[in-house]
């Protein structure tokens, strides 16, 4: 039996890296939101929509419900999908820039995760992380406080599972969201 599974957490924790590993671990796929098919037209979607946040926001809904239902079709296969960023994200990321507009209600239609997992990381090592690997705009908007406490607050809300990563190697991790995934996924069978 597979799953699907959102990787949530602030720009710079190491997401794309546990997803890729996770995939790898469970034999399954790695995924993303914008998925790779908008990938190369992204930033020119985000130039052309610069002054309007409520559009950016729309347009990583529309790859979430793109992305969700391929995600969906694969585990119900019996494969295992890790997506990196997902709906939790695009709320976040929305109320932080200012978006006023109520598109929460949308959650009732996109297709919902097994589970959310929320990685936290220690601020200074996360920054560092950053800058080592050449912060984008998209970056540097998480290093103001309000901002990075709005996107986590709404993280927070939406995770079903929340792991502080300072400090992990990354089998380490691998092992504990591993073992995390299987307990989860066991305790939902039993409550079928």
């Amino acid at each position: 039996m597979g799953g699907f599974i959102a990787v949530e957490g602030l720009d710079g924790v190491g997401k794309s890296t546990v997803v890729q590993q996770l995939a790898g671990c469970f034999s399954g796929h790695a995924m993303s939101t914008p998925g790779a098919a908008l990938r190369e037209c992204r930033q020119a979607v985000l130039h052309a929509f610069a002054e309007d946040e409520l559009a950016k926001a729309l347009f990583y809904t529309a790859s979430v419900s793109s992305q969700g239902r391929q995600a969906r079709k694969k585990a119900e296969r019996g494969e295992w999908v890790f997506m990196d960023r997902y709906w939790a994200s695009t709320l976040a990321y929305a109320k932080a820039r200012g978006v006023t507009a109520d598109i929460e209600p949308l959650t009732q239609s996109l297709i919902q995760p097994d589970l959310t997992v929320l990685l936290l990381l220690d601020e200074t090592e996360r920054q560092r992380r950053l800058h080592a690997r050449g912060a984008t705009v998209e970056d540097m908007e998480t290093l103001d406080p309000v901002f990075r406490d709005c996107v986590l607050d709404e993280l927070h809300a939406h995770a079903n599972l929340v792991i502080d990563i300072t400090g992990f190697t990354l089998s380490d991790l691998s092992v504990r969201l591993s073992s995390d995934i299987r307990k989860k996924q066991a305790l939902d069978n039993r409550g079928r």
